[in-house]
């Protein structure tokens, strides 16, 4: 069980934690203090010195080029682009020009099967609603 202590009248961050019912443990508590690094055993918490820890965070996310040199938007060619298609974002318009699909036309025209065996996680049901979506797009 976890219990506040004096948190309304002093603003301290002291905790209490109560063992109540363990199977090898007595009844027990213990006061501990939630602070700007953590939990610590007392009220002033300090980041100790970490020494031997050189090391860089490494990207999550890094921009990638489009391989092939065609842009996800037509460029004025069409007056829509592969991300204005509902369902298709920035990522999957990038593989879809991967595979040769580099407009909303070609979207159209293209085979669902085919379009789906090349990207990974896509399905010929998920192609045949953008190529649906696409033709509203085109139509509008």
């Amino acid at each position: 069980m976890f219990k506040t202590k004096g948190f309304s009248s002093n603003n301290s961050l002291k905790r209490r934690a109560i063992i109540v019912d363990a199977p090898d443990l007595p009844p027990d508590e213990a006061e501990f203090y939630i602070t700007s690094v953590g939990i610590a055993d007392t009220e002033k918490g300090e980041v100790p010195e970490a020494k031997d820890l050189d090391f860089e965070v490494e990207k999550l996310y890094e921009e990638e080029d489009n391989t092939d040199g065609r842009e996800i938007s037509d460029n004025g060619n069409n007056k829509h682009s592969l991300i204005d298609v509902k369902g298709i974002g920035a990522g999957t318009a990038k593989n879809l020009i991967k595979v040769g699909v580099g407009s909303v036309k070609e979207l159209v025209s293209s085979n669902p099967e085919k379009v789906a065996s090349e990207i990974n996680g896509v399905s010929s049901k998920m192609v045949l609603e953008w190529q649906t979506n696409a033709k509203t797009l085109l139509s509008a």
